[in-house]
């Protein structure tokens, strides 16, 4: 059995947001799993009501293998299940970012004075389940056996945490079947997007991993790699969907459209000739998009392309190894207005280093680019980056447990000199009214009424910072 441990209706952004998408993690593994001749159930926690639905399904099922795919936002949830499977009698796996990052945590981890995990999913999963399988339902003594596994962290009889070399990444993604999503009751996850917003919407993959260098973007499963499927594949799923799921909408969760713009062209050219164009959105870079590949990604049904533009100021995007110039982000937004193109900035706030200068620069930007969209988070230091090992010592609950309670809390995890979490939930809501009212100044139509809503938003906005700026300076005056 493979979980996902994710409950919307627990996450009080995501249920707000309401845009829930496929789990396509464990649905890749249970693709791979179902094509070598394993019996494969799916427990998906998004649209149940809570811990206990896994309890009446553990009953039902009574799967001697139980897997999880784990987020940090998600950990606790996770580990709860996973106790509960342990409970059961089954042999517990974990896999995914979280846990690849630190096996040891979740090994070590205990309920009521018991191991809830017992093996470690290192990197990419598909690989590493197709050899560990046989042995976990054969072999009664797979703890000495385990050693022979790339990819995998366990316990040793005495205890011990042992991490194996790593499995390879899979050279040809294009070998994978595609995700069993049939194993999925996809009516839930349509009447959830239809009744919020009109429309259904899915996801898919094109390309795994990304080359770039950000320092807070935990890379630890597939690394600084970029490998693409081939475009033919690429638009053989979307005429799949088209045909067999009728989305009026498709993400591309890829990491960042155009690292290869040949790709791009020939993906386009391969959807248009199999009539498999569907409205979808992807994830870009400013440095990657130019006139032509904005030109083909619209004539592949592009409506949407967000950027992690993160600031506007040079010299927090140099400290976050972004690679690029804040000019470029400019460029870019201008580039997809022009044809016709919705954008969406990634914002973000809290990192070290980052001043009021700072701020007031990615304020500048938001007012100037006028993104049709944007979200912005307090910088969230993940295990397994440059940015928490920069910041771990200043983790004041330990580096164990210390998460957000749900997606995008935007709570500050670390000690972060002057400023704390009010002071920046302040500062992304005068970034939300800033933006706001320029789109307003630029003849965005709007009642009187809301125009003087947003300006009186705004000047609270920035009285607010005012005062917390004075009661700070005042603060540092005393010492």
């Amino acid at each position: 059995m493979l979980v996902n441990p994710l409950i919307l209706q627990k996450d009080p952004v995501e249920a707000k947001l309401m845009t829930p998408y496929f789990p396509l993690g464990i649905l890749y593994v249970a693709g791979v799993l179902r094509e070598d001749g394993y019996d494969v159930a799916i427990f998906d926690a998004m649209f149940t009501e809570g811990e206990e639905d896994f309890l009446i399904t553990l009953k039902r099922e009574k799967p001697k293998v139980v897997g999880f795919s784990v987020l940090a936002t998600v950990r606790r949830s996770a580990l709860r299940m996973a106790a509960m499977a342990k409970e059961y009698g089954a042999v517990v796996i974990v896999g995914g970012a979280d846990p690849t990052a630190r096996p040891a945590f979740y090994l070590n981890y205990q309920a009521d004075g018991q191991f809830v995990v017992d093996i470690v999913s290192v990197g990419e999963s598909e690989a590493i389940i197709r050899e560990l399988m046989p042995l976990l339902l054969t072999d009664k003594t797979r703890a000495r056996n385990l050693s022979n596994i790339q990819g995998v962290a366990y316990r040793d009889p005495a205890g011990q945490v042992i991490t194996t070399s790593r499995c390879g990444l899979i050279k040809d993604i294009d070998v994978l079947p595609y995700p069993a999503r049939d194993l999925i009751n996809w009516d839930l996850y349509q009447k959830a997007w239809r009744g919020k917003h009109g429309f259904f919407a899915m996801s898919i993959i094109a390309t795994r991993g990304c080359p770039f260098n950000c320092s807070w973007c935990q890379r630890v499963v597939f690394g600084r790699s970029f490998r693409p499927r081939d475009p033919e594949n690429v638009a053989g799923e979307f005429r799949h969907l088209k045909d067999f799921y009728k989305p009026d909408f498709i993400r591309i969760v890829d990491d960042a459209m155009g690292i290869q713009k040949d790709w791009v062209k020939k993906w386009r050219d391969a959807v248009l000739e199999k009539d498999a164009v569907i409205p979808f959105e992807c994830l870009s870079r400013a440095d990657l998009l130019d006139a032509e590949i904005v030109g083909w990604l619209k004539d592949a049904g592009c409506r949407r392309i967000a950027l992690g533009a993160e600031s506007g100021s040079q010299k927090i995007l140099d400290l976050m190894h972004k690679g690029f110039k804040v000019e470029q982000i400019y460029q870019a937004a201008k580039l997809c207005h022009q044809a016709g193109i919705e954008t969406y900035f990634y914002m973000m706030v809290g990192y070290p280093g980052e001043t009021w200068e700072d701020l007031k620069l990615s304020v500048k930007m938001l007012r100037e680019t006028q993104p049709d969209i944007f979200s912005t988070t307090i910088a969230y230091p993940l295990p397994g980056t440059t940015f928490f090992e920069q910041v771990k010592d200043r983790l004041p609950a330990g580096e164990d447990m210390s998460d957000w309670d749900y997606t995008a809390e935007n709570r500050l995890l670390f000690q972060c000199g002057k400023f704390n979490t009010a002071f920046y939930r302040q500062v992304i809501s005068w970034f939300h009214h800033e933006w706001e009212y320029a789109w307003l100044k630029a003849g965005k139509p709007s009642s009187f009424k809301n125009h003087l809503k947003t300006r009186l938003a705004l000047w609270r906005n920035r009285l607010i910072l005012f005062l917390l700026l004075q009661k700070e300076k005042m603060c540092k005056e005393r010492e």
